[in-house]
């Protein structure tokens, strides 16, 4: 008898170890049944009968397909939360509907009481290669994403300073130097492209453009511009989203996968401006935090002078050597993300 227990133990303890292990693992993992464990939802591209809806920081998304709403969601917070850090104000609230059929989703946008053009944009297909960023839905975020940071920067600057009603867009506002106009606007459009690009840049200081250059007009042309105007117009040539804008430029896939402590491409051309004025305007933005920002913001707009403007700065002077000088040595600290 006591050898009988002693094989029903042998035979019902894994059992009971496996099913303890499973209840502490809880919803979120693989043996609790969670999203880590459970197959994946081959039906959250498909087309709702009747239009879902979901909330965000500063904007209503709906949509007759589930992974539209759920994606551009998600990257949308993103984006609020930046524009809130960068600027110390929430975003003016939205709508924004994604109504899609199996070929393409028509994107309708209004901002308080202003409608913006509606445009379209392809689905296509996966490209699992690639990874997450170009899924469909994904592709579809960032495109959404981009147009939104443009439309909330495009209220922002009416609404600070006061009597402004012009109705020209953010890129735009030439008052507004361009290399200030594309910093910023990345800087609210998220993207997984700029954890790399910061590493890029802080592993080749040595190559990279000085703040003279970057404050210089002729650095950035029409066509350095033209992109980011692009996205999420009628125009044909239109790219499918933020995702392909950067790559184009940077040559380098914007998935969020590890760049380890190798060798990266080196920046060059628009790319290399592209990026420095991201990082020059993340650096301000750390140092001197929004009201600065806003500060150099409104002089421009009001014709002000921005050498005094930039001089307000309580961490480095006016001198672009001296800015130049104290963002490399903060850029050093992104050479190796992991190591921070």
């Amino acid at each position: 008898m006591p050898l009988l227990s002693d094989r029903r133990c042998l035979v019902v303890a894994p059992v009971l170890s496996a099913c303890l292990v499973g209840c502490l693992a809880g919803p979120s993992s693989a043996l609790g049944g969670g999203p880590i464990g459970r197959a994946p939802n081959l039906r959250e591209a498909e087309l709702l009968k009747v239009p879902d809806s979901t909330r965000g920081v500063g904007f209503t998304i709906v949509s007759n397909r589930r992974d539209l709403l759920v994606e551009s969601r998600v990257e949308l917070n993103g984006a609020a939360r930046a524009f809130d850090r960068l600027l110390g104000a929430r975003p003016e609230n939205a709508e924004i509907r994604l109504t899609s059929d199996e070929k393409e989703v028509v994107v309708t946008i209004r901002i308080g009481a202003r409608a913006a053009a509606a445009f379209s944009l392809p689905l296509g297909r996966e490209d699992r290669g690639r990874g997450r960023i170009s899924s469909p839905a994904m592709r579809v975020a960032s495109t959404v994403v981009l147009v939104m940071s443009r439309e909330w920067l495009s209220d922002f600057v009416r609404e600070l300073v006061p009597g402004d009603t012009s109705s020209t867009g953010w890129l735009a506002r030439e008052r507004i130097p361009a290399w200030l106009r594309l910093g910023i606007l990345q800087s609210v459009a998220e993207h997984p492209i700029h954890e790399r690009w910061m590493a890029q840049l802080a592993r080749q200081r040595d190559a990279m453009p000085s703040v003279d250059d970057i404050f210089l007009a002729s650095s950035c042309d029409a066509g350095c511009l033209a992109r980011f105007g692009r996205v999420g117009t009628s125009d044909a040539a239109n790219p499918d989203g933020l995702s392909d804008v950067v790559e184009i430029e940077s040559g380098s896939p914007g998935d969020r996968a590890g760049f380890g402590r190798g060798r990266l491409p080196e920046l060059d051309g628009r790319a290399r401006y592209l990026a420095s004025t991201y990082a020059l305007v993340q650096f301000m933005a750390k140092r001197e935090g929004p009201a600065y920002l806003r500060t150099l913001l409104t002089t421009a707009l009001t014709g002000g002078d921005m050498a005094l403007a930039i001089g307000t700065a309580r961490s480095f002077s006016a001198s672009t050597s001296d800015i130049d000088r104290q963002w490399k040595v903060w850029l050093a600290s992104y050479a190796f993300p992991g190591g921070r």
